[in-house]
């Protein structure tokens, strides 16, 4: 079996590979990547079709790979997925959808995020699934920069204070980019914290056993 996963940062190569080895180290892993995506969200601010056009480059580079299926790793872009889906026979799978359907099982959600773009398509996918869950969102546009810039101490200091504000306001918090889950094991909140890398891998896991029993 075979998964491409599709990048716009270098930051999330290392926790999804983790994840997928500890989950089923067979697994095959193609990567695509594009690291001038992330530069292009955040000057534009949403999924512009330049963007879209650019993005399903890298599907259209997985997809004839004879890949099994598609594993997004960038929060920003998931909303990409319900626009490229129908043009392709193999599954794309959101960055965060199985993280997300866990937090679902809370009343009052926190998503810590280092994106500027990353909540818009967080909160479409939860309200979409439950319209009136109750979501407190805490964003630092562009910290993800810093550990581009080799800064990992002043990021993780960052998002630690992030967590800090927002913990007592919410039942569960989300550390929304893969690139902030090494900060999961740093904080003590009084609530779960929850970090995509490992569920999706279970997930994207569960499916290819899925296909291979029918």
């Amino acid at each position: 079996m075979k998964v491409a996963l599709i990048h716009a940062t270098t930051t999330a190569l290392e926790p999804i590979e983790r994840a997928f080895r500890e989950e089923q180290a067979d697994v095959e892993l193609l990567h695509f990547m594009d690291t001038g995506l992330l530069s292009m969200m955040e000057k534009k601010g949403s999924l512009t079709p330049d963007i879209i056009q650019r993005f399903s480059l890298l599907v259209n580079l997985a997809a004839q790979s004879e890949v099994n299926c598609i594993q997004l790793t960038c929060s920003a872009f998931n909303n990409v997925t319900s626009i490229l889906q129908p043009l392709y026979p193999v599954k794309l799978f959101r960055s965060d959808e199985a993280m997300l359907d866990e937090a679902l099982a809370y009343k009052r959600i926190g998503l810590i995020s280092t994106v500027r773009e990353t909540p818009i398509a967080l909160l479409s996918y939860l309200r979409e699934k439950k319209p009136d869950v109750q979501v407190e969102s805490l964003v630092d546009p562009g910290l993800i920069h810093l550990l581009f810039q080799g800064k990992q101490e002043e990021h993780d200091k960052r998002v630690r204070e992030m967590v800090h504000q927002i913990d007592g306001k919410v039942d569960v918090i989300v550390l929304s980019q893969y690139s902030m889950e090494h900060v999961a094991g740093q904080i003590h909140p009084s609530v779960p914290v929850l970090t995509a890398p490992r569920a999706t891998a279970k997930r994207c896991l569960a499916y290819l056993q899925s296909l291979s029993s029918t």
